[in-house]
């Protein structure tokens, strides 16, 4: 072989090497993934509709990639204990954060020292469901539809009361927005959670609230609640009756009500590309699709890290007037 064909063919090979040096490190983790077991951190107490949804996922997930998937509830501050937990792990894909709308979208607005970022702390993953909120109202109050508590509470303003699971809480703001909506001067009662709200309102310390549509439907057929109105796109099956917010008149209600996934920040896009592509296939599994109709939990069409970012976007400049119009500061 000649000298320079020789020499050519020796930078070619050196190259390739090269090449392949710099690419095998993330082929490598995206082959490799996980290793060992991962821990999603899910900020609400075990029990509930969100607790369920991250159990049936890392349930699915460690049947699916072959490795365990812990679920880890972290409690309080309206998902901040938790996300300020997940913030601080290394970027490696094995501490994944549950978010949602209260955690990564309200709060950076509701309190007055938030020891985390949203967007500068993670990575999204990916939007795993979406899930309604529904007007409850206790049968005894007086308020069987949207209207009758439109009418009753310009008749009394500042008399009628509507509970929440906590201050800025998407089940206060829900109802915050309805009452800026049609102009109510409505009272606010904060509770230590949403079951304690509910049963304020079945008890009549409280005359409504909003509330998770698996819940709400329960005590609904139960007849301890009146259902007035659907915070959804479009009616749910659980109460096909009741009709939505759109269809009451407030058009430009922001649908929101998603539960997802993030990663501390810098995490490779390789770890989540592998996320997204078995989460994929959950929603398909017939086990799956069953217990999240029991939930009343739906997919997204649009659920990849982009249309995280986006909705944590368009929600933050939604609510964000909203909250400091109402001088909402949690400490």
């Amino acid at each position: 072989m000649k000298p320079n064909r020789r020499a050519a063919l020796t930078r070619l090979s050196l190259l390739a090497c090269a090449s392949a040096a710099l690419l095998s490190p993330t082929v490598a983790m995206a082959q490799d993934y996980p290793k060992r077991p991962i821990t999603a951190v899910v900020p609400v107490a075990a029990g509930g509709a969100f607790d369920a949804l991250a159990r049936t996922w890392a349930d699915y997930l460690s049947k699916s990639m072959g490795s365990p998937v812990v679920v880890d509830n972290k409690t309080g501050a309206n998902g901040s204990v938790a996300a300020a937990y997940v913030a601080k792990q290394p970027a490696d894909g094995y501490t994944l954060l549950f978010g949602s709308t209260s955690n990564m979208s309200l709060n950076p607005f509701s309190y007055k020292s938030l020891p985390y970022n949203p967007t500068r702390d993670f990575d999204p993953v990916l939007m795993l469901a979406n899930s309604s909120q529904v007007l409850v109202a206790n049968p005894d109050s007086g308020i069987k539809s949207l209207d009758d508590l439109v009418r009753l509470a310009k008749a009394k303003p500042g008399t009628i009361n509507f509970g929440s699971a906590g201050k800025g809480n998407s089940t206060h703001l829900y109802v915050e927005y309805v009452a800026q909506h049609f102009g109510l001067d409505l009272v606010h009662v904060p509770y230590r959670g949403a079951a304690p709200s509910l049963q304020g309102v079945m008890a009549g310390d409280t005359q409504f609230m909003s509330d998770a549509i698996v819940t709400a439907a329960a005590q609904s057929k139960a007849g301890k609640v009146v259902p007035i109105a659907v915070f959804g796109a479009k009616r749910s099956p659980a109460l096909p009756q009741v009709p939505t917010i759109l269809e009451l008149g407030v058009k430009d209600f922001p649908i929101g009500g998603w539960y997802g996934v993030m990663a501390p920040k810098g995490t490779p896009r390789a770890v989540i590309d592998r996320l997204n592509a078995e989460t994929r296939k959950f929603w398909a599994d017939p086990a799956v699709k069953a217990r999240m109709d029991s939930l009343y939990m739906e997919p997204l069409e649009d659920s990849g890290p982009e249309a995280v970012a986006r909705m944590m976007k368009r929600e933050g400049e939604v609510w964000g007037p909203i909250i400091t119009r109402l001088g909402i500061q949690n400490e």
